[in-house]
């Protein structure tokens, strides 16, 4: 059994490094650490935005069962941010849906681009 899931958790992984290859990236921890949670979806999946190592800001979900995810790509935070919310109101979401991750409680999304101190 032990083996089964080594194998499992390494297939599981390989494919979230194939995706951090694709927005830029080495490997999947580097990505996860420049990728902040925004709004969740229905059925805990979330819409995320990942900032590209060349400071661009790539839109996902994690709405698949796994990855790669599709991912569109935004020259700027402003331009990433404006896509998610009006991605979110068209979903027809609670407003307690959007809780962007990287910004105090309150603190305006559009104002500036998330802080990694304060990742969730």
């Amino acid at each position: 059994m032990g083996h089964l899931k080594k194998f499992v958790h390494k297939l599981f992984f390989e494919k979230y490094d194939q995706f951090a290859k694709e927005l830029g990236y080495l490997d999947w921890n580097i990505a996860s650490e420049n990728t902040f949670g925004i709004y969740e979806m229905e059925g805990d999946t979330w819409y995320h935005a990942t900032q590209l190592p060349n400071k661009k800001w790539a839109v996902w979900n994690d709405n698949e069962t796994e990855p790669p995810y599709a991912f569109e790509v935004f020259s700027s935070w402003d331009e990433a941010i404006k896509k998610l919310r009006k991605l979110f109101k068209e979903s027809g979401l609670l407003e307690d849906h959007w809780r962007p991750e990287g910004f105090d409680e309150g603190e305006d999304a559009f104002l500036k681009e998330p802080d990694r101190e304060k990742m969730l």
